[in-house]
């Protein structure tokens, strides 16, 4: 009985919390590195992939885009969040012609994503 995960009474008594102190409390109880670990191997995956041209540019920020929007909507990775927003949104502008080039973008997304490489 000693290693019941207390933090899961704190999540059952959650009712009056909000979501975000509840998915919170969630992911200490059922560790943080269980979520993280697998999402950072699947971006060292993408940034390989993106460097050896192995998948486009578009494919690339697609799968970023995805994976952005899912940590968001987990609150996993507050920081990993602020990089895949910006990221999103700076392609969208190259895309559009309205701010930047994709050549740029793409290289900033290397140079902010490559230490996921770490993790395969």
């Amino acid at each position: 009985m000693e290693d019941f995960p207390y933090e899961l009474i704190d999540v059952s008594l959650s009712n009056n919390k909000s979501l975000k102190e509840t998915i919170s409390m969630l992911k200490k109880a059922c560790c943080e590195k269980t979520i993280n670990e697998p999402l950072y191997k699947i971006i060292g995956e993408l940034v390989t992939k993106l460097e050896e041209k192995r998948i486009t540019n578009e494919k690339f920020f697609e799968y970023i885009s995805s994976i952005h929007f899912q940590v968001s909507a987990l609150l996993i990775d507050d920081k990993l969040s602020n990089i895949l927003d910006r990221l999103d949104d700076g392609y969208y502008l190259a895309t559009q012609g309205i701010y930047g080039d994709i050549e740029t973008i793409r290289k900033e997304a290397l140079e902010e994503l490559i230490h996921f490489k770490n993790y395969k």
